[in-house]
C-alpha cells in the first residue's frame, strides 16, 4: 500500500536501503554510499515541505504488516507543463512480486486524476532490467531509448522512457494512493 512518506518511516526506509545497497548503487542515480541515517531524515523533512508546495509527492510502500517495502514518488511536478517524473524502488527481498508495477500505475493514475497531470514520465536507466520490466508491466507506454540522458558516477547512461497520460486510465476506476 502507498502512504505518504512520513518521519515514522525512517527506520524502515534505512533498513530497506541498507539491505538493497548493492542493487541501488548500480541503478539509482540518487544513491550515495556515504549516505547517513540523518541524510534520510533530512530527505523525509524535505519531502514533506515539497508536498505542501506541490512539487514532490513521495510515498512509502508498506506491506499489510506495515513493513517498509520501498518508495514511489512523483517528482519534478510542473504546474506549467502539468507533468511529473515517476520513480520507484523496492527492497531487494521483495522484488519480483509486482510491487513496483502496481504502485507505479496507481501513483500515475493518482497524478492524472487528483493532481490534473497530463503526462507522467518514467525514465529507467537501461542497466536496470527489473525496473524496465516494472514500467512495461505497469501499462506505461514505451516511448524509446534516450541516449546519454543522465550522467552519474562519471559516466553517461541511456534511459528507457515510458509515459502515462489520462486516457490510459479511462476504463478503470480512479486510484487513490493516499
Amino acid at each position: 500500500m502507498l502512504v505518504p512518506l512520513a518521519p515514522e518511516h525512517l527506520d524502515g526506509m534505512w533498513a530497506a536501503m541498507n539491505e538493497s545497497a548493492g542493487a541501488l548503487r548500480t541503478t539509482m542515480p540518487w544513491w550515495r554510499d556515504e549516505q547517513t541515517r540523518e541524510d534520510m531524515g533530512a530527505w523525509i523533512a524535505y519531502a514533506g515541505s515539497a508536498r505542501e508546495d506541490g512539487t514532490l509527492y513521495a510515498f512509502s510502500i508498506l506491506d499489510s504488516t506495515g513493513r517498509y517495502m520501498g518508495a514511489c514518488s512523483l517528482e519534478a511536478v510542473s504546474p506549467a507543463t502539468r507533468s511529473a517524473n515517476l520513480s520507484y524502488w523496492v527492497r531487494t527481498s521483495a522484488t519480483g512480486h509486482g510491487i513496483a508495477r502496481t504502485c507505479a500505475r496507481a501513483l500515475a493514475e493518482f497524478g492524472c486524476a487528483a493532481l490534473g497531470l497530463r503526462r507522467v514520465e518514467i525514465g529507467v536507466v537501461t542497466t536496470n532490467p527489473a525496473s524496465v520490466a516494472a514500467a512495461r508491466g505497469s501499462g506505461a507506454h514505451y516511448e524509446g531509448r534516450l541516449r546519454n540522458k543522465i550522467f552519474w558516477e562519471g559516466q553517461s547512461h541511456d534511459l528507457e522512457m515510458f509515459s502515462f497520460v489520462p486516457a490510459d486510465f479511462a476504463s478503470s476506476p480512479p486510484a487513490s494512493p493516499a
